[in-house]
């Protein structure tokens, strides 16, 4: 086996009984190896090879690189969500100080949505062709601008505020349209039979941006107010912009000398390093002499020349089936598998219903909750709703250990996470809604449903989008889902907060949800995996028509 040599290397396994050939060519290839480069890994396989070669050095360098990466993705993701947490139980509160209404608690809320509409699909394109640092940095700047009007709003209690607050979070929501790209970037580093695990710990980290966060916003409050410059001061309602303001700066700073880029010719992770094609001997040898014949340079030794030439063994004999669909037109992937294109559709109309009713808890969840307390202590909101939020993230870990050992078909996952938000709608779906109703329908809503559902609509996309129109597209069509997504948390919002009434008479508004809730029931059922339509078809035709014959 030849050392490490940057993030390229080879391998070479020959035969017990020519050992001596063996040393002398490893450290022959080691030295042709720190001058060139070449672009896979090679497994010579002879009688006593090992299936498993033990990955060098370089391969776990480049591990950690990636896992170093993901986690600052990952900060980037639970700052973007963090924006719509930490507000959620002084939103109320600011809206009522700048003279707005519960209509405008709609607009508010909807606002956010807004702007991550407008970049989703933006930042989606964009981290394909500027890739994913540029996109990071841009979108983070953009939150620090955001965050620094959302401390700024309260200055002034009329419609120059209300504007200003609208603007802020505008702007938070367009910096956190990264999501389309955290997506990709998970895509892009993943295999498919990876991705739902990937995919879930995204969720989870964007899930505890958003619904643990919300405790933190009630910690705040319990700061004292002081004066940075008067009047601009550090209070109950500004302390979550402050708080957004230090750490996307600190994150900035992070982006800008830290983060890489992926490579396209980093080593595969350990997953996909036991299934390196193996190159038989003789046919290596073969594809040599052809590279020996054709070379125009023959200036090194023969070692070298087998190093290198063992790469166009494998380019000859396996090509990455992605480049292929590289180079065709996305449209014209989607239009001729219709198949693909109508799966695609089903998932972005799954997360447009799914955000949307999300949106509306998010909405009027504390204004009916202090209707419920009979309390203006927005504090005890957070702690409230972040309580849920720990049970959404325990439910993400475990949807990762059940992809990780394909317990269970992930489209089963998807309709239980439907019918449980079923469950929480209808359970509010009241005129006198009381706390005990309110609180088991929320924790089913926010705690369960939501994280189920949501988790695996991205997963099953990502993957459908891997089988057909392959990686290079996944930034752009990751965009639309979360575009959908976002018109979902506009639309929600904006319809609960004009037919809130202020009381606790919520029929009208869990009847809009439950009936949304049933609608992203039914349409789950068409994409109904193969092999699970096969089976229900299969035991339809022995408990019906067999036994029907026999009568």
């Amino acid at each position: 086996m030849t050392g490490p040599s940057g993030d390229y290397y080879t391998i070479n396994i020959e035969k017990n009984n020519n050992n001596n050939n063996n040393n002398n060519n490893n450290s022959n290839a080691a030295s042709c190896d720190s001058s060139k480069k070449s672009d896979s890994l090679v497994v010579v396989a002879s009688d006593d090879s090992d299936p498993q070669p033990q990955p060098p050095l370089s391969l776990i360098d480049n591990y950690s690189k990636s896992f170093y990466n993901i986690c600052i993705v990952f900060l980037v993701l639970f700052l973007s969500e963090s924006a719509r947490g930490l507000v959620l139980p002084t939103t109320p509160s600011y809206v009522e100080t700048v003279g707005g209404d519960s209509s405008f608690l709609g607009i508010v809320v909807s606002s956010f949505s807004v702007g991550r509409f407008i970049s989703t699909i933006l930042l989606g394109y964009l981290s394909s062709k500027l890739k994913y640092r540029k996109v990071f940095i841009g979108s983070v700047a953009i939150c620090i601008v955001g965050s620094l009007f959302y401390c700024f709003a309260y200055l002034d209690n009329g419609a120059t505020g209300r504007v200003v607050l609208v603007i802020s979070r505008v702007l938070l929501g367009f910096g956190a349209g990264t999501l389309s790209a955290v997506r990709a970037y998970i895509a892009e580093i993943s295999t498919p039979k990876e991705r739902t695990t990937y995919i879930a710990w995204a969720s989870a980290v964007q899930f505890f941006g958003f619904a643990i966060t919300p405790i933190i916003g009630s910690t705040l409050q319990l700061l004292p107010m002081f004066y940075i410059i008067p009047p601009v001061s550090v209070n109950t309602l500004t302390s979550p912009g402050w708080f957004l303001t230090i750490f996307n700066s600190a994150l900035l700073l992070i982006l800008i000398f830290q983060f890489s880029n992926p490579i396209k010719s980093t080593l595969p992770t350990s997953n996909s390093y036991s299934k390196i094609p193996i190159i038989e001997k003789d046919q290596l040898k073969q594809h040599q002499q052809k590279d020996i014949e054709t070379s125009d340079s023959l200036s090194t030794t023969d070692s070298c020349i087998s190093t290198d030439t063992s790469t166009s063994a494998i380019d000859s004999i396996k090509k990455p089936s992605i480049e292929g669909n590289d180079q065709q037109s996305l449209i014209k992937i989607l239009i001729e598998d219709r198949n693909t294109l109508k799966s695609l559709l089903v998932f972005i109309i799954l997360n447009f219903f799914v955000r949307g009713i999300l949106g509306i808890f998010e909405t009027l969840g504390t204004p009916i909750y202090l209707l419920l307390i009979d309390d203006k202590d927005d504090g005890t909101a957070g702690y409230y709703f972040g309580g849920m939020g720990i049970v959404g993230i325990l439910i993400l870990l475990g949807i990762s250990y059940i992809s990780k050992r394909e317990l269970i078909n992930d489209f089963w996952i998807l309709i239980t996470g439907n019918t449980i938000i079923i469950i929480g709608c209808a359970i509010c779906m009241t005129s006198d809604l009381g706390w005990v109703r309110f609180t088991i329908g929320s924790l089913l809503i926010w705690g369960f449903g939501y994280p189920l559902a949501q988790t695996i609509i991205v997963s099953m996309f990502s993957k459908t989008l891997s089988s057909s129109v392959g990686k290079a597209s996944q930034g752009t069509l990751m965009g639309v889902i979360g575009m959908a997504g976002s018109l979902g948390r506009i639309v929600g919002p904006l319809i609960s907060g004009m037919m809130f009434t202020d009381t606790v008479d919520c029929f009208y508004v869990f009847l809009f949800s439950t009936s949304l809730a049933i609608i992203t029931f039914l349409i789950s059922f068409l994409i109904v995996p193969k092999e699970i339509s096969d089976n229900i078809k299969s035991l339809f035709y022995e408990t019906f028509y067999i036994k029907l014959n026999l009568l």
